[in-house]
């Protein structure tokens, strides 16, 4: 197969990465790579025979600052994030910022870049082939706990004017299971969605902020 597309999943965190690999140009990109998991994705590009060219992040929690610092340093990875992405002690010169619509290449493949801000300032998904890597664009809960970094109108925004507007055939990899689902279409998702998207921007914040009103007083995440 001239091309490797292999899931990730942290035992700890429950996040998911994903490597990508050109093995024709022994080129490799890996997105979101759980913390734990710096040896086995080595591992997994030396069995290849390819280089990591990029360490795509879609987000990184203020309070989780996870850099990739390590996998980075040993493979000579740039770290590539969002304009708005932030993580306090990162050396400049190893990592590499991107705004929405730009493209990346590994190999023969191309990545493209879709700014999605909203779960967290600078949140951005990669677009390769038919599949989107979106983060935790879709977890509407986490606009719930309070003192979260999400912002339920950028939210609302990005999926009407960056994700829906993709084709409904498009498959989905989050950064976290979406109710235990490891990937589904656009179609599906934004069906799951509709309850809580038809009645428009102005009542989706105040959902979202009455659930976050509700998870403060309460001391508990609300389902």
């Amino acid at each position: 197969m001239p091309l490797q597309f292999r899931p990730i999943e942290g035992v700890q965190t429950g996040l998911i990465g994903y490597l990508l690999a050109d093995l024709a140009a022994k080129a490799a990109v890996v997105i979101d790579p759980p913390r734990g998991q710096t040896e086995l994705i080595l591992a997994l590009s030396e069995e290849r025979g390819v280089e990591l060219k990029y360490v795509l992040r879609t987000h990184v929690h203020a309070a989780d600052g996870d850099a990739c610092d390590e996998l980075c340093s040993r493979t000579c990875a740039c770290l590539l994030a969002g304009d708005e992405f932030e993580i306090a002690g990162m050396p400049a010169a190893r990592m590499c910022r991107v705004g929405h619509g730009a493209a990346l290449s590994f190999g023969a493949e191309t990545i493209d870049v879709i700014g999605t801000p909203g779960h967290t300032p600078g949140s951005v998904s990669f677009l390769w082939q038919d599949r989107l890597f979106c983060g935790d664009v879709f977890d509407l809960d986490g606009c719930v706990p309070s003192g979260s970094e999400t912002e339920p109108g950028r939210l609302f925004d990005t999926l009407v004017r960056r994700v829906f507007v993709l084709p409904e055939e498009t498959l989905v990899f989050p950064a976290h299971p979406i109710d235990v689902r490891r990937v589904a279409t656009l179609e599906e998702l934004k069906a799951h969605l509709a309850p809580v998207m038809r009645h428009g921007r102005d009542a989706f914040i105040t959902d979202m902020e009455s659930r976050r009103t509700m998870d403060s007083a309460s001391g508990e995440s609300v389902p």
